[in-house]
């Protein structure tokens, strides 16, 4: 656990800020394949660079209420706003940069479907970076497991505070692992014939079924636990793999209809 690097840099910010340069050019370089003008994707990036860092704290809040009301952890409210007294949560920065996606692609005549196939990859690539980042700020551990991989996080870290000495799952590298394997094979995919939008669709069915299986291993406050003994998370990912599906199955269509 290293959250500060030579004592002043933020080792989450410092991946968080890696993860959107190598997506700036991962996507500047694809939307060149895409007839898609340099200047529309980086105010894009920038667009969703604002909207995740707006929604990862705006989720975190939204489903961690008691923290930001009188006598919570962050009290007083105004402290919700403070975004680098840490409390994130990854899927709000997905679902809002999504919709961010959607705007600006409307507004400048850009199929959505396009932007989002461009842009799914570095989103991927992005998040594997960010959950090292996490790791190494010892945020997002996971249950306590004897298992040869588990880790000891030191005194004073989150996992210490909730379960001692007690070594854990190192969830964040498992997250990692999942977005880098989901990263290479969307790129090998893309490799066969592939209709517009299916980039798209496997990126949200993919990482679906990657963090709800990483989420078995994760700890998480009781009251984030929903029905089924499922996370909120993971029932956001139930729904990215529906709607994931959905997506391959209409893009698929589409050209079997062309095709005919």
């Amino acid at each position: 656990m290293y959250p500060e690097i030579f004592g002043l840099i933020k080792s989450y910010g410092l991946m968080l800020a890696l993860s959107f340069g190598l997506g700036l050019a991962l996507s500047l370089r694809r939307g060149r394949r895409h007839q898609v003008q340099p200047d529309d994707i980086t105010d894009l990036v920038f667009t969703v660079l604002v909207a995740s860092l707006v929604g990862v704290r705006a989720f975190y809040v939204a489903t961690h209420g008691a923290e930001f009301s009188a006598g919570g952890a962050f009290d007083p409210w105004y402290r919700a706003l403070f975004i680098w007294d840490g409390g994130l949560t990854l899927y709000g920065g997905i679902l809002l940069s999504i919709v961010a996606v959607w705007w600006q692609a409307r507004r400048r005549g850009i199929p959505f479907l396009v932007m989002a196939d461009i842009f799914s990859p570095g989103v991927i690539l992005g998040i594997g970076i960010t959950r090292i980042g996490c790791f190494l700020a010892g945020c997002c551990y996971g249950l306590p497991s004897d298992i040869g991989c588990a880790v000891h996080f030191p005194v004073g870290s989150p996992s210490w505070r909730q379960f001692g000495d007690v070594a854990v799952h190192p969830s964040q590298l498992y997250g990692s692992f999942g977005g880098f394997a989901i990263f290479g094979l969307l790129l090998l995919l893309e490799r066969l014939p592939s209709p517009r939008g299916a980039t798209f669709g496997r990126f949200l069915a993919l990482y679906g079924v990657s963090r709800f299986l990483v989420d078995l291993s994760r700890w998480y406050e009781p009251d984030q636990v929903m029905a089924l003994g499922w996370s909120n998370n993971q029932w956001i990912s139930a729904g990215l793999v529906a709607a994931g599906i959905v997506i391959l199955a209409l893009a698929h269509g589409r050209r079997w209809e062309a095709t005919s």
